[in-house]
This record gives C-alpha cells, structure tokens and sequence, in this order.
C-alpha cells in the first residue's frame, strides 16, 4: 500500500505545539532528532493520518494546522487500523515499526489544542527501526510483515 507524508513535525519542548519542518532525522531506538521525544522510550515517534485529522476538523468547525496535536507525522493514505508489530518504511529507507495505538486510559498527555487530542484516540505512536533523513511528500508504503 502507498500512502504519502503530509507533515513531519517536531517541538523542542512537550509543553509547545509541534511545527512543521521540510525534513528530520530520523534515529534508530532514539526518534527524531531535535523533537521534546527524543531518546524517551519506544514511543518515539507519534502518527496521524490526515483522514483522522479532516474529520476531527469537521467535528470542530475549525483547521488544525500540522503538529498543533502533538505529532510528528501526519500521514495520508494509511488503513483506518495499524497492527502492533507492523513496519511502515518511509521513502523506501526508514522503518518504523507500530508499538501502539492511541494512550492507555487515564494516562495523561501533556498538550492540547483549543481542548481538542487526538492522540490519545486516534494516533499511533512508533519505534524507530532504521534511521535516515524524511522529506514531507516521501511516500510511506505498510508492511504485511509484522515484528513480533
């Protein structure tokens, strides 16, 4: 399956909203260099497809613009489910592997935008399995092999 990166995102502090960058570093076991993440466990990368973001818009009557809920990737064309242990490569060079989706109950988050998270709900967070460079525009194909 392709799908396409619409946004990648990163926030030098978790208490701030993400910005839209051209480009990042992706870092094996660490996540993107320069990202309020870095280096925190294996959730190292947060994941929104854009289908979840456009609804979310419709709800609230208003635009979220990339990285204002808190994740690094949004992503256009993924299933609506992604399978714990499945791969994403990205630009045909990093891979990313699914740890979850969304945050367990009562787990708290540390930003929201005008009272509206994703995240907890809709998002995915990821390891970093291969490293490289990511553009916005690079194409995301999904696995049907899956890390155990």
């Amino acid at each position: 399956m392709q799908a396409k990166i619409l946004a990648v995102c990163i926030s030098t502090n978790r208490q701030q909203p993400k910005k839209s960058s051209p480009e990042a570093l992706f870092v094996v076991g660490k996540g993107i260099e320069g990202d309020s993440h870095f280096g925190m466990g294996d959730r190292q990368i947060s994941l929104l497809r854009s289908e979840d973001i456009r609804e979310a818009e419709k709800t609230a009557g208003f635009v979220f613009p990339p990285g204002v809920l808190a994740e690094n990737l949004v992503v256009e064309g993924l299933p609506e489910e992604l399978i714990r242990g499945q791969i994403l490569t990205l630009d045909q060079t990093v891979r990313l592997v699914v740890v979850e989706k969304g945050k367990k109950p009562g787990e708290p988050h540390s930003y929201d935008y005008r009272g509206w998270c994703l995240l907890p709900t809709k998002g995915y967070f990821l390891s970093v399995e291969k490293g490289g460079k990511i553009s916005t525009g690079d194409g995301v194909m999904l696995s049907q092999e899956e890390l155990s």
